[in-house]
């Protein structure tokens, strides 16, 4: 099964915290890239919504 979708969502949505991504790693569900890639998102989504709310 391909987990990064459903994982990815979840992370975003605040329900998995990076720890928890370092399990999914270790236990093959998504790969480091993928995990580096859900860090980089979330980021970009809080950078971005706080420059809106502050405008």
């Amino acid at each position: 099964m391909n987990w990064f979708p459903l994982i990815k969502e979840y992370y975003l949505m605040g329900l998995y915290t990076d720890t928890q991504l370092d399990i999914f790693v270790n236990a093959s569900w998504i790969t480091a890239d993928q995990r580096s890639e859900m860090i980089e998102a979330k980021s970009e989504t809080s950078t971005s919504s706080q420059t809106s709310s502050q405008a």
